[in-house]
């Protein structure tokens, strides 16, 4: 009885996706946005004979089968809305700010010798920055493109299709370190489970939160620590201070670990303390004092106190091993990594953007309408 319906639904999800095929063939034929077309093209001409094959395959048309049909039509379906709430709709509402900031984006990948190609940029999130490695889309907030002091949250973007991508010699040895980060994790995390069961406490309390812990790492926190510490490698001070304007600008507990609900982002002062790390390591001993100092002034005004299982959650040592393991896939992949003499049109910007903004304040919006200005104009077409 429910068979005439799903074939009905799967009809019209076909037929969906070709309207969508039809509304990006039309498109801004903005340069920018060729390689997203693309990627649309093929991406929906995948999914329109993945639904066909819910239609004709004699084996997943077998009563038995039935309930695998409606969840894989159910998966592709999902499938088609995140593409045309996000790569189809950057396409068709295409403007000159998200161009522009897809050539800054490219100006980032040239000077830091990425070996990735640079993602477009879409002025649509309705969040904060994220990137889509299928898609190769970076998103980030509407009025983005017309303020500095955030911007050092692209070079943490483009960081993580260095960690998703397959099948690339170019950037495997960076992967190889990632992996090797995810080891010590493990073997971390395996140790405290046999300190645990040598404790008198709450053993099985504490190990739930062992597991929990170990997966979070795993499963998110690595990931994110990593592209934190590619940022500062590759930009420098900047990318520090853009976390501390974030974390400031919003009301959540830096050391706050969630033990239930979403675990894909480390807690902020884990992540500060790792990005502090890494600019010691790289002798930016000077910024990272004043990041450092100013960090604590925050914690201070806020109250923010450490909670017992932060320091469980977050040991130096990991932080410390992940700054390591970070540094050497970013040498291995030979991306540039900054130094006190490195210059370069967006690391000098974004940098001194931040200077300016501590040094000057009352001044520093006016410089920065004709910094921005600047920017734009100067950014190198693709």
């Amino acid at each position: 009885m429910i068979e005439g319906y799903i074939d009905a639904a799967i009809c019209q999800a076909q037929e969906r996706a070709r309207i969508l095929k039809a509304k990006i063939s039309y498109s801004s034929q903005i340069n920018e946005f060729v390689a997203l077309r693309q990627i649309c093209d093929k991406y929906i001409d995948g999914l329109i004979d993945d639904l066909g094959y819910l239609l004709t395959d004699s084996v997943i048309l077998r009563q038995d089968l039935l309930a695998e049909r409606i969840r894989l039509f159910r998966r592709l379906r999902a499938d088609l809305t995140n593409l045309e709430t996000t790569a189809v709709a950057a396409l068709t509402r295409s403007h000159a700010d998200d161009a522009a900031l897809s050539r800054i984006v490219a100006d980032i990948h040239r000077e830091i010798r990425c070996p990735l190609a640079p993602p477009t940029v879409t002025c649509l999130s309705r969040a904060y920055f994220s990137i889509s490695p299928a898609f190769r889309l970076l998103e980030v907030p509407l009025a983005e493109s017309d303020f500095l002091l955030h911007l050092p949250d692209l070079y943490h973007e483009i960081a993580h299709p260095l960690i998703t991508e397959v099948n690339n010699p170019a950037i495997e040895p960076y992967q190889l370190e990632y992996s090797r980060f995810l080891g010590a994790a493990l073997v971390h995390f395996a140790e405290e489970r046999r300190t645990n069961l040598r404790s008198t406490g709450p053993r099985r309390y504490f190990g739930d939160i062992i597991d929990i812990l170990e997966y979070a790492w795993t499963m998110g926190w690595a990931n994110e620590i990593f592209c934190d510490l590619f940022a500062i490698y590759t930009l420098g001070p900047a990318y520090a201070w853009a976390h501390f304007h974030l974390a400031a600008m919003y009301d959540a507990d830096p050391y706050e670990v969630q033990l239930l609900g979403p675990l894909s982002h480390p807690p902020d002062h884990a992540r500060m303390e790792a990005m502090l790390i890494g600019l010691d390591l790289i002798g930016f001993t000077d910024d990272a004092a004043a990041v450092r100092q100013k960090w604590q002034a925050l914690l201070n005004a806020t109250g923010a106190t450490q909670g017992q299982i932060f320091r469980r959650a977050c040991p130096l040592e990991l932080l410390e091993r992940a700054a390591i393991h970070a540094l050497e896939g970013v040498r291995r992949i030979n991306c540039r990594i900054v130094t006190l003499q490195t210059t370069g049109k967006v690391h000098d910007l974004l940098n001194a953007a931040w200077e300016r903004f501590w040094s000057v304040p009352n001044e520093y919006h006016a410089w920065e309408r004709g910094a921005v200005t600047n920017l734009k104009d100067q950014a190198v077409p693709t």
